[in-house]
Parts: C-alpha cells; structure tokens; sequence
C-alpha cells in the first residue's frame, strides 16, 4: 500500500505491519499474566484459574503440533455441548493460526456432515453427548477426520490424555498469526438451502468483545452466562471481552433455570455482562423466580437484560423490566456482523413499547447505510448494509454468497431498516420473510406487533402461503397458554384497526406455546411453519 509518510525505512510496509500485531493468542497470555490466580471458567465440580487455562491452551496446542498438524494450515471442529473445554481449542488454535469450526449438533444428517465438509476438519472434538453424530461426519466425508473424544471411548485420541501428556511450554513462540487470519467458524441457520460457514477472524473477534466493554459497559471481572450454544455468537462473541476484563465464564447447557438463578445469587462475585433473553425462556425465568419468593435485589449486579426487542411480545418486555428496575436491551445484530444496533435507545422500565419505542442507536466500530436490491444507497427505507472492524471475512468455500452478499467492504443483512431523523433505525423486517401479494408488500412484522397487544398472546409468526388469485398470501399463527381466550375475529378487528386490507391474513391458527419449533437460542423457526400444510378450516377470509 501507499503510505502518506516517510520513515526511512527498508519494506516500510513490513516495519509498519509488526505493530499491528495482536491476536486472541496474545489475548490469552495477557489474561494469564493479569489474572492468574483468577477464576476464568466455572462449573459444577470443577474451576480453573487463568493460569490453568493458559496452561491447558498450550498443552492442546502441543499435542496437535505434535500429532503433525500445521501451524495455519490445520483445521479443528468441535461437535459438544456448553462445557469449559468446548473453548479451549478457540485458544489453542489462536496461538498456532489454526481453524475452529464450532458445529451446530441441533442439525440433521446432510446439513451436518455439509457443514463439515465446508471446513475439511483434520480433527474432530466431540463429546460422548454426541459421539453418534460424530459418526456422522466421520463416515459421510472422504477424508475422515481424526476422533478426539472429550469423555473417553473408542477412536483415535482421548482428549484429556492430549492435554495431560503434552507440553505446557507456549507451543509456538516464534510464530507470529496475522490478525487477519481465519479464527473460529460459526454457521447462518440455513433459512434459505444449507448452512452457510461464517469465517471471524481475529481482528473481527476482539472487536466483538470490545462492542461488548464500551456499548454494554461490562466491567473488570464482570462474569457472562453462556446458556444459548457456543456454536452462536451470543456465546462465543463475549470471550474476548471476559478475557480483557478478567471475568468467569459460565458455561450452561441450555437455559437451566435453577442453575443460572444459582450463579445470579453467588455472593462475593463480579456482575453479569447480559442476561440475554429470548421469548422461549424469558416467561420460565421470571416465573421460577417469582414461584421461589427469589429476591432479585439479592443477585449480582447485571448490566443489560433482554435482547432483540422486536421479536418479544410487549407484555413481557414490561414484566421483565419492572421485576428487575432496569431497561430492556434494545439489540439487532447478525453472525456475520455482531450486534451493530445495540448502543442506547433501550426501552425504560414499565413501558408496554410500541414502534416509537423500538428505534435502535448505533453500535461501536461499525459504519452503516440503507441499500436497495441493487447496492445503490437509499435515504428512508432500505435494507441494512454494514462494514467495520466487527464484519467476518466471508462465507468458506462459497464464492456465490460472498459475491451477493459482500461489495467494496459492505456485507448487506436481508433485514429492512427505516432511519429516522435522530439518527436511530427502526427495524421493518427481514428481506427473504416479505410476502408478495398481488405484488404489494407486507411485511410479517407488521402484523405480528399487533397481535401481541392481546393480553393472552404469547408469540406470533407470520409465513406466506401460496395463492392463484394473489401469488402468495400471509398466514398467522399465534400460541396461548389459554385458548379459550382468543379468537380468530377478535384478532382480525384488531388487525382492519391499524393496517391496509391488503395485509389481512387469509389463514389464522391458534395453538400451543410448545408447537412452535425453535432455534438453539428459543426463536421461533419460522422457516418450519412455513412448510406447514395448511388446514382450509383455518382460512379466515378469501379476496
């Protein structure tokens, strides 16, 4: 590159480059020399300080060096539950310019084994919970990885006997890994076809945990509670942060209720970076704490709470903040991005939020516009385009996605955005979820706010059906825990109350809370309603 200075050096280029260095490795032997008596990670029966961790980092290094694998060539996934070894390989490979895919076990067969074979692991750490899908994989690519078994059993290599075997010594320590060098992968849902591999560098992996310190305030020592995957950002994107600020990570596998209210009470202990809350654990939570008389006065200090406000029924939003005396966190963010709307602009305490209520500010290190299908900038509404230090490299092995959906530094989200005048954004929807009827637009958000005004509603979904006459037509189904309280004509009036007749839905379904399919984190796939057949005693109206 040009430089706009002069040092008088040979290969300024060079010179210049050497004091950028700073990786997740560096990361890691910092925390270690700061907080080594601290605790980095805690579970049942078992703590481990920083300086044990360190310790346990170098010595799967080593064992993986030992075993012939490459520095920056090598390629380790992960198949497991939320447990403290699930991130060491994050950190070991960081010091050796490795790969971690981080597996997504809630998929099938091919979607799996696809996933895979995006990366072409050369190992493979699985848990005993999921030897069978290892097997999976280990039959389904042409060049099996090598088994590393976190609980024992038969295959190639145990796990624990790598780490005990093995050096301690720093396992690479003239080896310098350029931040930009592919860390971890995380994997898109896979709403439309297969999953998609997402590459977080470490360049982009550090800013995420510094989005993390400066818009969520975390502070020194403060904990994280890792209840959704690791296999997600939510989980993954706050280790930086914990490791700069000398906090615990407490893995949780899945939102155990009495566990996390446990942590939340521990007394003598640093707060708690987010409780983040989604819509299929939010009303369990603040009901297991209210059925056991649990004072929340009594629990460590928490610095933000809830997430993606638009998805969460207002009524809940309200009870969460009340019960607790402090905001909602207002969020939006993406694995390919991180949160990028998450700073400020929370809702405040006892507000039911309508639309006013739910405008977004600006997250730090990114840099965002609105964009028409046709990348061209657009003032009003358009979809959200983001580029920053917190932005992946791109998608693996897939130059089609990449060439749509990345330009000039700009990856593009798919969710539609109004920006309004004090420069905040108010999330529309999602591109790919608009329905398209007799060639109007309506956006499933639209009705879906309006029905979780019902006081018996719990969450809405709205999913496009085909249609001859209009091409496609909206369907909605909502879940109650009291169905004898609502109506598909109750709903309807409150629908032709405060929208156009062309976003009327043609098909309503009430159902049970426990019928909706979910992701790993309790949204709501609305991609598996959609392919629900559709009953004609449902059909509430024909145009």
């Amino acid at each position: 590159m040009g430089f706009n200075f002069d040092l008088g050096v040979d290969d300024q280029e060079s010179f210049v480059e050497q004091s950028q260095q700073f990786n997740i490795g560096d990361l890691t032997r910092k925390a270690a020399r700061m907080y080594a008596d601290e605790i980095v990670v805690s579970e049942p029966g078992r703590e481990v300080t920083y300086a044990e961790f360190n310790e346990r980092v170098n010595s799967l290094a080593n064992a993986l060096l030992d075993r012939g694998y490459e520095k920056d060539e090598a390629t380790i996934a992960v198949l497991a539950e939320n447990r403290g070894e699930y991130i060491e390989p994050y950190f070991a490979a960081a010091k050796t310019g490795f790969l971690v895919s981080a597996l997504n076990w809630r998929l099938e067969e091919d979607e799996l084994v696809h996933c895979a074979d995006l990366v072409e692991p050369d190992a493979l750490i699985v848990s005993e919970q999921y030897q069978e899908k290892g097997e999976w994989i280990e039959d389904g690519l042409d060049d099996p990885p090598e088994i590393i078994h976190l609980d024992g059993g038969e295959g190639d290599a145990d796990y624990e006997t790598l780490i005990e075997e093995a050096s301690t010594d720093e396992p690479a320590p003239d080896h310098t890994v350029d931040p930009e060098q592919g860390l971890v992968v995380l994997y898109t849902s896979g709403t439309t076809g297969l999953p998609k591999g997402v590459v977080i560098s470490h360049r982009a992996w550090l800013a995420r945990g510094y989005t993390y310190v400066i818009d969520f305030e975390m502070q020194e020592g403060d904990g994280w509670l890792p209840w959704a995957p690791l296999f997600h950002i939510i989980s993954a994107d706050a280790l930086p942060a914990v490791f700069t600020l000398g906090g615990t990570y407490y893995p949780v596998d899945g939102f155990d209720t009495e566990r996390i209210v446990d942590i939340l009470l521990e007394d003598d202990q640093g707060g708690i970076g987010w409780m983040f809350l989604l819509p299929g654990v939010l009303n369990n939570f603040l009901d297991y704490i209210e059925d056991n008389d649990i004072d929340v006065e009594d629990m460590r200090e928490i610095r933000c709470i809830g997430a993606l406000v638009d998805l969460v029924d207002p009524k809940k939003v309200k009870r969460v903040t009340e019960k607790f005396d402090m905001p909602f966190k207002n969020s939006y963010g993406a694995t390919e991005v991180a949160n990028v709307l998450s700073a400020g602009n929370d809702i405040p305490v006892g507000v039911l939020p309508d639309d006013d209520d739910l405008a977004k500010a600006e997250s730090s290190f990114v840099d965002l516009k609105l964009i028409d299908e046709d990348w061209n900038e657009v003032e009003g509404k358009g979809e959200l385009a983001v580029r920053g230090p917190t932005v992946c490299s791109g998608y693996i092995n897939n130059p089609e996605a990449n060439t749509e959906d990345f330009r000039n530094g700009w990856f593009r989200t798919g969710d539609i955005f109004t920006y309004n005048d004090d420069g905040s954004y108010s999330f529309i929807n999602r591109r790919k979820y608009l329905v398209k009827s007799g060639g109007e637009n309506i956006y499933p958000a639209e009705l879906e706010k309006v029905v979780l005004r019902h006081e018996a509603i719990e969450e809405a979904t709205v999913v496009r059906v085909p249609d001859e006459k209009w091409g496609e037509v909206p369907r909605l189904v909502v879940s109650t825990f009291d169905q004898d309280r609502v109506h598909e004509d109750e709903l309807m009036g409150m629908l032709r109350e405060n929208l156009a007749n062309y976003k009327l839905p043609h098909y309503i379904e009430i159902i049970e809370p426990e019928e909706f399919p979910r992701s790993a984190t309790g949204k709501v796939v609305r991609e598996d309603v959609e392919e629900w057949d559709v009953d004609d005693e449902n059909r509430v109206r024909e145009v």
